[in-house]
């Protein structure tokens, strides 16, 4: 918890974390903020919109990401549909809060619909920031600005990144020494999932869920060790004498945008040792 808010929460906009409450429902958003006054209305549904406030109140003093709070928006919605039958009697009205919202919500649907190839996101959300200044949804978890949503440059970059891995792991001329590495979830995710087409083996890595199914221990010898991250550890050039780099990201719109693919190998000592060594420390 401690190297999440140092590495991301820190980085949190409490005006942008209020802002995004209403931008996350857009045209919507009339119904949530009605569910909140309908339940604070309603003495036996009070609770909901107490505890509404109360979640968005905590999140904001302790720069929560915007979307945390996006299991209220059912609930809020259910009562805020509820709240609107009942004050707007006339149906023109009624068809209106239904219609409206839908039309309105159109132009600016690729902000959570990637209805757009690449390029075409890329324009669009470059047209908002110049026409309109907005730069909705590019913010990413450490503060800065992107040319794409961050849920969308998350999507980018994977076939790439796995293809380079495929090369290292193609040069390797005995397969059973070999082990590959990524050093975050989404790295290794990728090359697990996206890799059984290309007859790639599982993958080590150390972070988030993944250090769950790492071995204990290395089955056979490891010489030769596929390297995937943004820059090259100072142990990792320490261990082994062989180091070539095959390539990385490309793509600038990706989020992986420079991840670094290393084909390492003769090592100077055991493997084994030093697999033992790092697992000793987690």
């Amino acid at each position: 918890m401690t190297e999440l808010n140092e590495t991301q929460l820190a980085n949190v906009d409490r005006w942008y974390f209020l802002s995004d409450q209403l931008l996350m429902g857009f045209t919507f958003s009339i119904f949530t903020v009605a569910g909140i006054l309908f339940f604070l209305k309603n003495k036996s549904y009070r609770y909901l919109g107490l505890t509404s406030i109360f979640v968005i109140g905590t999140l904001l003093f302790l720069r929560g990401k915007s979307y945390y709070t996006i299991g209220m928006f059912p609930i809020l919605l259910a009562g805020g549909s509820v709240y609107i039958e009942k004050i707007v009697k006339d149906w023109r009205l009624r068809t209106l809060f239904i219609i409206l919202p839908v039309l309105l919500v159109l132009p600016i649907l690729p902000l959570g619909v990637p209805i757009f190839k690449q390029d075409g996101l890329v324009n669009f959300f470059q047209k908002l920031e110049d026409k309109h200044g907005l730069i909705m949804g590019r913010r990413f978890e450490d503060g800065s600005i992107h040319s794409l949503p961050q849920d969308y440059a998350d999507m980018l970059g994977w076939e790439e990144l796995v293809m380079k891995v495929t090369i290292a792991f193609n040069e390797i001329p005995d397969k059973s020494q070999a082990l590959i590495y990524a050093e975050n979830y989404g790295q290794a995710g990728a090359i697990n999932i996206i890799g059984k087409k290309y007859d790639l083996p599982s993958v080590v890595s150390f972070n988030e869920s993944f250090i769950y199914w790492i071995p204990n221990r290395l089955e056979n010898d490891i010489r030769y060790f596929i390297y995937v991250n943004d820059e090259l550890g100072d142990d990792i050039q320490a261990l082994f004498q062989t180091i070539v780099h095959i390539g990385e990201v490309t793509n600038i719109h990706a989020r992986e945008y420079g991840t670094t693919v290393y084909l390492c190998s003769n090592p100077r000592s055991s493997f084994s040792l030093f697999y033992k060594e790092i697992l000793d420390q987690l």
